[in-house]
């Protein structure tokens, strides 16, 4: 530990010391964002040794007022120290560490005549979390918390090692608290990445970490590639990650070395060259032994066009996106216009893009407002000017409310499409044209059944019924637009069409069915006029939620 001379005091650069910090490198110090707020430049101190050392202040987390998460902030000395940096404990060990009211140490510079540092004992545990940011931090009788403690290290005294940082404190008694909170290292980590080539981990070596950090670093985790960490580790991640190298570190520290080579290969294929062929070949060198897991089904490319409606001026924004290879494509601008201008736009912004998937199987994707899914859009064209019909290709409709991250009915509809896949088969449910017609009752069937994927009407559906499978995530609908006004239903229009679609469908693999629709809308152009066929006027509701139209996941420059 040699002395704890990695323990240091900042300060305000005309004077004065404002709180703590630690030494983690030969330049490098930890203290809180709000510390130095308003600073570029800092002085820095290591008591009794080197004092009123120049110190540039580099921010790290999002903290801009109190209250903010991610009070971080990094401290570069202009030249090197010659003191050890402050050992930093294993964040895996954390909850072990602090089991039994186990006392820790931190050390602050409050203000005082001799302006020295104080010291006091804190107990933590993770159990006493706040936000799911901070661990609450409880002085020992007799020891209090004041102002000049923030940034100090909270760590073990009788190895040095370091579990958190103070960050603030619940000033009660006068200018003194007994009760305070830290970031653990588990956190501090997520807002200065760099911290991981210091900690000891437990999978590679340091080198290789960095190496793989270094190579991710500004590729960010977007929807995508939630999917595809999903489907490698068998569950979603509980809050997100704010970057691609966050989500790496989490299969890494969490799961068998095959994951991480098989969520590795699945994450390349959402980066440009040269970084995709540089992190194979990371993967080569560092997981030699390991398998990657299959990698997940991409499905063919599309052009999705992304219809969100504007709250006012009766207005909608209109963007045009590319899917390939299970990633983002080239895409254009978003479009502001009327409803009357929509199909004139979109129609230019399909026939602009699909010549970058000229080669490929692709289809066209329709992620819209609930009240657009009837439209018939494999009538509107994918080449204008020669008036050729997008129905050449297969024409899905999806909910634009499923692509936005915050939707219940994505996350709905994504467990629904998981279960869908893990069957491999469609087993549609059918709906017929004359079923009682009572929203609740339909909504309250739908969600009774979760086993329920793929449902196929008689007929269009009424907009009750479609706002409860919808609501319930049924990711895969397919109707006829054409109403059934039979007066009578034993041998209607309708239920032959639903016995037709509904055998079409029967055990086909999820995947297949744009094909599938496809193909009955190719025979519904030679059958008989006056006779009814299930894929005339077709609409097929295909909501794959890992078909995300997001930027792309590469930092861009």
């Amino acid at each position: 530990m040699d002395d704890w001379q990695w323990r240091a005091w900042v300060g305000h650069p005309a004077g004065g010391k404002l709180g703590a910090a630690f030494l983690v490198t030969e330049t490098r110090l930890l203290t809180c964002a709000h510390t130095v707020h308003g600073l570029a430049e800092a002085r820095v101190g290591f008591p009794g040794l080197l004092e009123d050392l120049p110190a540039t202040v580099v921010r790290c987390g999002d903290w801009r007022r109190a209250g903010d998460i991610g009070d971080v902030a990094v401290l570069e000395l202009h030249e090197p120290v010659p003191y050890g940096a402050a050992p930093l404990a294993d964040p895996g060990s954390l909850r072990e560490r602090t089991l039994g009211g186990r006392t820790f140490s931190v050390t602050g510079f409050p203000r005082r005549p001799d302006r020295n540092e104080r010291h006091a004992a804190v107990t933590t545990s993770p159990h006493r979390g706040m936000r799911r940011e901070w661990w609450e931090l409880k002085t020992a009788p007799g020891d209090w918390l004041e102002e000049g403690y923030s940034g100090s290290a909270v760590y073990d005294a009788a190895t040095g090692e370091v579990i958190g940082m103070v960050t603030n404190a619940e000033l009660r008694h006068g200018d003194r608290a007994d009760l305070g909170w830290m970031l653990p290292i588990s956190h501090i980590r997520t807002y200065w990445e760099e911290l991981d080539d210091l900690l000891p981990l437990r999978w590679t070596t340091p080198a290789a970490r960095r190496d793989l950090r270094e190579l991710l670093d500004g590729v960010r985790f977007t929807d995508p590639l939630a999917a595809d960490l999903e489907r490698v580790v068998g569950r979603a991640a509980l809050g997100g990650f704010g970057s691609a190298w966050g989500s790496v570190r989490y299969v890494a520290e969490g799961w068998p070395e095959e994951r991480l080579a098989g969520y590795l290969a699945a994450l390349g294929r959402h980066l440009p060259e040269p970084r995709r062929r540089l992190l194979a070949a990371w993967s080569a060198r560092h997981l030699p032994g390991a398998a990657p897991a299959a990698a997940p089904r991409s499905g063919p490319a599309s052009v999705i066009v992304r219809l969100e409606r504007v709250t006012f001026d009766n207005a909608f924004d209109v963007t045009v996106h590319t899917w390939i290879d299970g990633a983002e494509g080239p895409s254009q601008k978003t479009e502001r216009v009327t409803e009357r201008r929509v199909r004139a736009v979109v129609e230019a912004g399909v026939a602009g893009l699909a010549p970058a998937l000229f080669g490929r199987d692709w289809m066209i994707e329709f992620a819209v407002p609930e009240s657009w899914l009837g439209k018939p859009f494999e009538q509107w064209y994918v080449d204008p000017r020669n008036k050729i019909p997008m129905r050449r290709y297969p024409v899905v409709v999806r909910d634009v409310e499923r692509l936005r991250p915050d939707s219940i009915r994505r996350d709905q509809a994504h467990h629904r499409w998981r279960l869908l896949n893990e069957r491999g088969r469609s087993d549609p449910r059918p709906i017929a044209c004359d079923a009682p017609r009572k929203g609740s009752d339909f909504q309250d069937w739908l969600e009774a059944h979760v086993d329920f994927c793929v449902l196929v009407y008689g007929s269009r559906p009424v907009k009750s019924w479609l706002t409860a499978a919808l609501n319930n995530g049924i990711p895969v609908m397919l109707w006829t637009r054409t109403p059934c006004d039979a007066p009578a239903h034993g041998d209607c229009r309708g239920h032959r069409v639903l016995d037709e679609l509904t055998a079409a469908v029967g055990d086909r693999h999820p995947g297949e069915l744009p094909q599938v629709a496809l193909a009955l809308r190719k025979e519904a152009l030679v059958a008989p006029k006056n006779t009814p066929h299930c894929g005339r006027d077709l609409t097929l509701l295909w909501d794959d939620p890992s078909r995300l139209p997001d930027p792309p996941l590469a930092m861009e420059v």
